[in-house]
């Protein structure tokens, strides 16, 4: 059955009505929700507000400058601070654009373009980190940190920190020179106290002084004389080259300067250049001095030993600081430089009287040694004076009985012969020998065949040879040589020589002359196969009363006053020649070899041993003279050498230094100048050089003539232009073949 209308109806109204209070109840759950969202969004915000707010005042607290910004330079954030850390303008700081902050910034910075460069590899790079030191243009020294930005685990930006260490670094710079400035003064003190080298002490001192004060330029001016003395200042530098002090500007004469060494007190000038006593030094294009400070050091018994001196370009650099440290330093420095200096004259005492000792022993010893010598000499003069008289007082005897035996006679007058023969070379000897060292022998020179000597000698010393049963032979060149000499004495020396050659070889040895010859000179060579000559005296066997060592074999050496090597050295040298001894290499023995100057050349170039350079040989056909200009500031050498060549026919001009040579080769046109290298005013080298300069034709042969005869000094001489190098002394028939060369 179908229900009533009435009852459909008040179903219908009690559904719609139960659904409107559940639709009211889920609009009053919903409001109640919504308020408590709203609630907690209005709590959300109020709590991120005063987050922000503490955050923007944490920044605004911060003493550093920061500024975020985004991959793409937006700046995100900033605090006053960096606004006022780089003076920038609001409306600049509006556009919230990193990029346009950095032209004006980077005008502050020192290295502008440096600057500019790091933050754009930052920005493309994005590195995690980075630091740098920002020096600005006004002396501020800002440190730079650059981080990145990550939220949540993403990279949202970079965080700029900028921090002012200025006064940081101000305050360490001070504490380390403050630290340095002990380091120096314990450095010095030590020095002061340790060493007694004044020179060094002066160096120390003043490196020291100059650095510890701020100066750029500073000099010790100090006299190293005893108390009283004269003698002229020395003076250590700091700070520049010592050989640009005296251009540097700093006073080291005049009213200022002498006021310090006057022992005045401390002179301290802000600008030396308003001071009235001040007399400009400095050279133009120098750096000028303006802060000048100044101290007298004083020795311990208050005499002005030197004084302290200080520059510096910029005015007002001193003050009362640095003069308080160098006043010390002066003081320190007066009584270590006084103790140094009583200490060298003490030094210098002692080594004068060890010296003078040293003397006397040497001259004690050498006195006994002469006494030594003289006895032995006086014995073995005697016992060689002794020995002829012996068969002479025997064989007057024999004449004295009147012994009629023809054989008998002749041999006693060959023993009276050869033993006043003997006893003739002996005083012969001894006379020349006092002679030569009272330098009254003279020699009687002339042009002399070399032959005519050596066969004189070796006929004086046949009967030695022969009473030994010597082998002797003589191996002379082709062509004769010959030498200016005084016949009589060179034949004394070569007879001297042979004497002793026989003297010390066995019986039956041999004895050997040679000799060979060259464009420079000829040499003799006499060897023997005998006991040779000693190591220990190698060096002395050409020494008065010095002998060699007899042994069985040569029992006749132990005869001899040990004078002949010594007369024959002498004979030899006052020929031009030379003379020395050695024993052979190729078995027992010696050799003496002996070179002497040829007196012509031309005759020597023929000859088989005679090796001349191609560059002086001697011209063909008849004489030339030469126009010769001689260049020596060794006055005697260049008149005696001037003298040879105007003998032999040339015509010469001399000079005495390379200026006046220049003069004369323009003037004179010389054909050959024999330059020296040593000379005042210009050297050789120089002079050589300019002299080619002048571009004379024909170009003269320039010879070297020099006592430097180093490979160097000839590599330097053939560099400057010269064409021969020759080193003194120069054998004269050298130069007579260049001379008369084809050059």
């Amino acid at each position: 059955m179908m229900p009533a209308p009435d009852d459909d109806d008040r179903q219908l109204r009690s559904v719609a009505l139960q659904n409107a209070q559940t639709i009211v109840r889920a609009r009053q759950q919903a409001e109640g929700v919504q308020v408590a969202a709203r609630d907690g969004l209005e709590q959300k915000t109020a709590e991120l507000a005063l987050s922000l707010s503490m955050v923007r005042a944490t920044l605004e607290a911060s003493r550093d400058g920061i500024l975020v910004s985004d991959d793409n330079a937006h700046i995100t954030g900033f605090n006053q601070q960096y606004v006022r850390m780089w003076g920038l303008s609001d409306e600049l700081m509006a556009f919230r654009d990193h990029e346009r902050l950095l032209p004006e910034v980077s005008r502050q910075v020192e290295d502008t373009r440096h600057f500019l460069d790091r933050v754009h590899e930052i920005y493309r790079h994005s590195p995690a980190e980075s630091f740098d030191l920002l020096q600005l243009r006004d002396g501020r020294i800002y440190e730079r940190t650059s981080k990145i930005q990550v939220v949540e685990g993403q990279h949202v930006g970079r965080v700029w920190v900028f921090r002012d260490i200025t006064e940081q670094r101000r305050t360490e710079d001070a504490l380390r020179k403050k630290a340095r400035v002990l380091e120096l003064l314990n450095k010095t003190g030590t020095i002061l106290t340790a060493k007694l080298d004044v020179r060094m002490l002066a160096q120390a001192v003043i490196d020291a002084a100059t650095e510890i004060s701020g100066a750029k330029v500073g000099v010790f001016f100090y006299n190293t004389a005893a108390p009283g003395g004269n003698s002229p200042f020395l003076r250590t530098v700091s700070g520049i080259a010592a050989e640009d002090f005296d251009s540097c500007g700093l006073p080291q004469a005049g009213a200022l300067f002498d006021l310090t060494l006057s022992g005045a007190p401390m002179v301290h000038l802000d600008d030396l250049s308003k001071d009235a006593r001040y007399e400009a030094t400095a050279r133009p294009g120098s750096v000028a001095i303006r802060s000048y400070l100044a101290v007298p050091v004083a020795s311990g018994s208050a005499d002005v030993i030197g004084g302290l001196f200080f520059g510096h370009p910029n005015a007002g650099v001193f003050d009362e600081r640095a003069e308080r440290l160098v006043t010390g330093i002066a003081a320190q420095a007066g009584v270590s430089i006084d103790n140094a200096r009583l200490y060298e004259v003490a030094r210098q005492a002692a080594q004068e009287r060890e010296k003078l000792l040293d003397n006397e022993r040497a001259a004690r010893s050498e006195a006994e040694q002469m006494s030594r010598m003289k006895d032995e000499f006086l014995a073995m003069l005697a016992h060689e004076l002794r020995n002829p008289l012996a068969p002479l007082r025997a064989s007057a005897e024999i004449l004295r009985l009147g012994a009629d035996d023809p054989a008998v006679l002749e041999r006693t007058r060959a023993i009276m012969e050869r033993q006043i023969a003997h006893m003739t070379r002996l005083v012969d000897d001894l006379l020349d020998v006092s002679r030569i060292s009272r330098g009254k022998l003279e020699l009687r020179l002339e042009q002399i065949p070399l032959d005519d000597a050596i066969r004189s000698a070796a006929e004086t010393s046949r009967p030695a040879i022969a009473e030994r049963q010597h082998a002797f032979s003589i191996t002379m060149p082709e062509q004769p040589i010959k030498v200016t000499a005084d016949p009589v004495r060179l034949s004394q020396a070569f007879t001297n020589l042979l004497n002793n050659a026989a003297k010390y070889t066995p019986e039956g040895g041999s004895v050997e002359l040679r000799v060979s010859a060259n464009a420079q000179g000829v040499t003799v060579s006499i060897e023997d196969n005998g006991i040779g000559v000693p190591e220990h005296l190698s060096t002395r066997i050409f020494d008065m009363f010095v002998q060699g060592e007899p042994s069985p074999a040569t029992p006749q050496a132990q005869g001899g006053l040990g004078i002949g090597l010594t007369l024959v050295r002498k004979i030899v040298e006052m020929h031009g020649g030379s003379i020395r001894a050695e024993s052979r290499s190729d078995g027992p023995g010696s050799r003496f070899i002996v070179w002497l100057p040829v007196a012509d050349a031309a005759a020597v170039a023929g000859a088989g041993a005679v090796e001349v350079p191609a560059s002086v040989q001697p011209a063909a056909g008849a004489f030339e003279p030469r126009r010769i200009l001689v260049t020596d500031d060794n006055v005697d050498a260049a008149v005696t050498l001037a003298s040879l060549l105007g003998m032999l026919g040339h015509e010469v001009r001399t000079a005495h230094d390379g200026a006046e040579a220049i003069e004369a080769a323009a003037a004179f046109r010389p054909d050959i100048i024999f330059l020296d290298i040593g000379m005042p005013r210009m050297d050789g080298y120089e002079a050589c050089r300019r002299i080619r300069a002048l571009g004379q034709v024909p170009a003269p042969v320039v010879v070297a003539l020099t006592g430097w005869g180093q490979a160097d000094d000839k590599r330097k001489a053939q560099e400057a232009g010269f064409d021969h190098h020759f080193t003194k002394p120069v054998d004269p028939a050298r130069l007579e073949a260049l001379v008369g060369s084809n050059f």
